[in-house]
């Protein structure tokens, strides 16, 4: 699953530091892998949404 991270400088500062990063949906991780090729994460999506967040369909 691709999910949805606050701010968007902390996937860069986790892939560089091997920091875990924490996505809207609570998993917490450090990104390894290129989330264009995966599905949203439906809770993500479902967090973006209700903060007014207009997430294109797939």
């Amino acid at each position: 699953m691709a999910h949805i991270v606050l701010p968007a400088s902390a996937v860069t500062e986790a892939i560089i530091t091997g920091k875990p990063c924490t996505a809207l949906c609570g998993k917490t991780w450090v990104p390894s892998r290129d989330p264009k090729k995966y599905p949203l994460c439906a809770t993500c999506r479902e967090v973006a949404e209700s903060m007014g967040w207009k997430i294109p369909a797939t």
